[in-house]
């Protein structure tokens, strides 16, 4: 049976029993989950499951795709290792929300393994909870199993997903693959060792566990299948590993075509390739959900997967580029149940590529030093190697910790993870002190519990209470005159900075008391008005009248605006794979950070990006902003960034054509923007470009000081502003003969000066010398007298030192027979240089250095003429 045939065969049963079919969620689970990626196929229906939102349907199926590679239900060291254990997979279910129970549940499981797959009845074996005499008796007696292939087990049959969350007793279907199989003698039932596979689970979803540790009963009972379809596929087709199977052998068959593996044992080699194939469907799905490799959360994962990856096949003796070259097979072996992998598969190419590339410069060099500090740790007799080393392979070579101490451990060593995370930690610390120095290092235990209501999105004036008051980061009653402190209100119509849009600026005023706010920042929930009093006292307890700049708030706005405006231009002209990375909103400018893998913008994406912006201010569309239920906001086609904490409403923002989530403050409409102009395009790391832009006032600024910039070029060359390209052009190609002139001229100079620098010449036998201080030469110069005495001078060492505005230029040249006689132009050039406070060397036949001592020319000079003849 082949995994497509598996995947529809579950999914056509299921429907046939009511249920119905809804797509896989992604790898990047709902905002309000626990885990970093999707791990089981209930996932998606943990709010239904809590009461929290309506169920799809009564009875649902579907084939999740799935990643486990950190904390419980992580199989990572297992991958590649076993037949049964990956990182990616994708689980068969069935769902009832509070329609049938265990009954069906069960019998759904039975009869889809012995009627559909025709797996032989007596080679299935189950457990069940200690406490569940329903589920044993249900085995028993209706669907007539042999008791004595029944058993119970207390933690393996209660599932959680993790520390909260639905949980409640399951049963378990074991298949006996054999007593060939077993693990040891006593392996003869399930969770004994690896002669009884589990291939499906039955949850019966009864409880929810809190936060601390408590368990209630969820509002309806309801079941929750996991069938793995990597072990299930093995059982049907008679197989004991899951790589052996048609998900993994096609990509296996695929790597083999690259180049012969050079790891000699056979076993060691296999597993290796296991470990290749299994992190190369990870990585193609993480991608095609929207996941780029970076330093943090998934990016780090998704990085680490690949560089594991890479690092197993360069010890098969694969060459650089091998993991991209997979992508067509990984996508061949999976788009019959996944198509819209052939429609990433470009950029899930790109992306992947550039990673390879990123970490094959460093990988040589990183394996160097690991071996070299490994080779350490062993002759100094210790059993781990150094925090810090293991800082260095990650910060400096691109190791992940998690790849380091895998390396380490095959050479049965650990790590220092705690000094790891220390140097990390100190390195965060860093990054983190700019990022603080503006906000108040208060802790919000000494505060009261405040919740900041803004009023801004309505105008910007508005009253509140003052709730605290902050003065050198301590709480105080009174703010007088002249003192610089910190405002908190109960409301406020000041935006406080969030989302990369910069906190608003003005007053707040009472009875003669003026605060002038410079800065809004969150503490917690509650809005923090930085600033001084200019006059009268602010006490606690008072109202106050918020008034933000116009002008500070009107620029910020449009400038937000534009940031939609310029993410809608990139998708319709670069494509839906662009993906937003931040984004940073002032009063004159803004920035725009992006994923791109495919490098600079080509001048004319730059120029059509810009035109699209601009096209949509002059549209004048109305901004139109609603608040919206989550899932409403993300079935309205709004662009929301993946992964991000959303409450249970959002806004969504429309302009003209562009629709996101957004809390920021914006323009009245499009047209308000008045004109957008891209001032910088950039790389700010793998695969991330950033746009600088401005729009407004500081567009018009700008573009004024660009035509008066122009002007006054145009006038300075004589010529008009529309035929200023071409005169510079010519400019240029005047300076280049010009400099060729004076090349020629010199030459020619030089060509005179060198005959008296060779009738000077020092000779003491077999060795000839000229040296010589050369005032005002450059070391064009130099080269171009050096070049004309040795015209003249076949056999002989030339030493110069050209001396020009305090700086000294060093050259020492050789001939063939001179350096076959011993000497070495580099290391006279190096035997000079200090003597001229500088440095440099070179070849054995021409060197070159130089220094900042004028005055010690000369000396150096000697230095090399006595080792030349002595």
């Amino acid at each position: 049976m082949k995994s497509q045939e598996l995947r529809q065969a579950f999914v056509d049963f299921f429907v046939s029993k009511g249920h119905a079919h809804v797509p896989s969620a992604t790898l990047i689970p709902d905002a309000m989950s626990t885990t970093l990626f999707t791990i089981a196929g209930m996932e998606q229906f943990v709010p239904v499951f809590l009461g929290e939102r309506p169920a799809p349907a009564p009875r649902v199926v579907t084939v999740q795709r799935c990643l486990r590679v950190a904390g419980a239900k992580s199989d990572i060291e297992n991958v590649g290792r076993t037949g049964r254990h990956g990182t990616f997979l994708e689980m068969l279910g069935n769902f009832s929300f509070g329609d049938y129970y265990k009954r069906e549940g069960i019998a759904y499981a039975w009869q889809f393994s012995t009627t559909v797959l025709r797996l032989d009845p007596t080679k299935i074996f189950v457990t069940v909870h200690t406490g569940d005499d329903e589920a044993e008796r249900i085995w028993r007696e209706e669907i007539g199993i042999d008791p004595a292939r029944i058993s119970r087990w207390e933690e393996e049959n209660f599932w959680t997903m993790g520390p909260t969350g639905p949980c409640g007793p399951s049963t378990e279907l074991f298949y006996d693959s054999g007593p060939e199989n077993a693990s040891s003698p006593d392996d003869d039932a399930p969770n004994k060792g690896n002669r009884f596979v589990e291939f499906w689970n039955v949850v019966f979803q009864q409880f929810n566990r809190d936060a601390d540790g408590l368990v209630s009963e969820l509002p309806r009972k309801s079941i929750d299948t996991g069938a793995g379809l990597e072990r299930m596929l093995a059982i049907c087709n008679g197989k004991t590993s899951m790589y052996e199977t048609d998900l993994f052998t096609d990509i296996v068959h695929a790597m083999d075509s690259l180049v012969t593996p050079s790891v000699a044992h056979e076993v060691e080699g296999g597993v290796r390739k296991n470990i290749i194939a299994d992190h190369a469907r990870a990585v193609v799905f993480l991608i095609n959900d929207g996941v780029f490799p970076s330093n943090t959360d998934r990016g780090y994962v998704l990085r680490f997967l690949i560089r594991r990856a890479i690092r197993n096949g360069r010890l098969l003796g694969y060459s650089p580029g091998f993991l991209t070259a997979l992508v067509p097979a990984v996508i061949s072996s999976l788009a019959s149940g996944y198509p819209e992998l052939r429609r990433h598969q470009e950029r899930i190419a790109r992306v992947l590529a550039q990673e390879e590339a990123n970490f094959d410069r460093t990988l040589e060099r990183g394996v160097a030093l690991l071996e070299e500090r490994i080779e350490r740790a062993r002759a100094a007799k210790e059993k781990e190697l150094r925090g810090i080393d293991v800082f260095t392979l990650h910060d400096t070579y691109g190791f992940p910790m998690e790849l380091t101490r895998e390396i380490a451990g095959e050479h049965d060593l650990t790590i220092d993870e705690s000094g790891f995370r220390a140097a990390m930690e100190e390195q965060r610390e860093r990054a983190r002190r700019d990022a603080e120095r503006k906000r108040a290092v208060v802790s919000m235990a000494e505060l009261p519990a405040v919740v900041t209501t803004f009023t801004g999105y309505e105008g910007l004036e508005s009253e509140g209470e003052v709730v605290a008051l902050l003065r050198d980061e301590a709480p105080v009653r009174t703010l007088r005159e002249g003192e610089t402190g910190v405002v908190v209100l109960d409301r406020t119509s000041f935006y406080a900075e969030r989302g990369g849009q910069i906190g608003d600026r003005g007053t707040l005023l009472h009875d003669g008391a003026v605060f002038d706010v410079r800065d809004t920042q969150y503490l917690g929930d509650a809005v923090a008005h930085h600033g001084v009093v200019v006059s009268g006292e602010l006490v606690l307890g008072e109202r106050v009248r918020t008034t933000v700049h116009d002008w500070w708030r009107r620029e910020i706005r449009r400038h937000h605006t534009s940031a939609h405006l310029l993410q809608r231009a990139l998708k319709d002209v670069l494509g839906d794979d662009v993906a937003q990375a931040g984004s940073w909103v002032g009063i004159d400018r803004m920035r725009f950070d992006f994923r791109w893998p495919e490098g600079a913008l080509t001048p004319s994406q730059r120029s059509e990006v810009s035109h699209r912006v601009n096209e949509m201010i002059r549209d004048d569309s109305p901004l139109v902003t609603r608040e919206l239920p989550i899932e409403e906001a993300k079935n309205s086609g709004a662009i929301w960034m993946h992964g991000e904490k959303y409450g249970d409403r959002v806004r969504v923002v429309q302009a003209g054509p562009s629709v996101e989530f957004c809390g920021g403050t914006h323009s009245h409409s499009t047209g308000e923007l008045g004109m957008f102009v891209i001032l910088s395009e950039f790389s700010i790391g793998s695969g991330v470009r950033r746009i600088e832009s401005c729009v407004s006032d500081a567009a018009e600024s700008f573009v004024q000081r660009q035509q008066e910039l122009i002007g006054d070029l145009s006038s300075s060359l004589a010529t008009t502003p529309d035929e200023l390209g071409d005169r510079v052009v010519k400019l240029q190609r005047d300076v280049r003969d010009l400099q060729n002139a004076v090349g020629q001229l010199r030459a020619r100079l030089a060509a005179s000066d060198a005959q008296e620098y060779v009738r000077g010449a020092e000779r003491r036998g077999e060795r000839a010398f000229v040296g010589a201080v050369v005032r005002e030469a450059t070391p064009e110069d130099l080269r171009h007298l050096t070049q004309a005495i040795r015209a003249r001078l076949p056999s002989g060492v030339i030493a110069l030192a050209g001396v020009d505005n305090g700086t000294v230029s060093l050259v020492v040249s050789a001939s063939d027979d001179q350096v076959k006689l011993g000497v070495h132009a580099g290391n006279l050039v190096k035997l000079a240089a200090p003597l001229v406070d500088g440095k440099g060397g070179g070849q054995a036949s021409q060197a070159q250095g130089g220094g900042r001592k004028a005055d010690g020319a000369a000396g150096a000079l000697q230095a090399i003429r006595d080792a030349v003849l002595s």
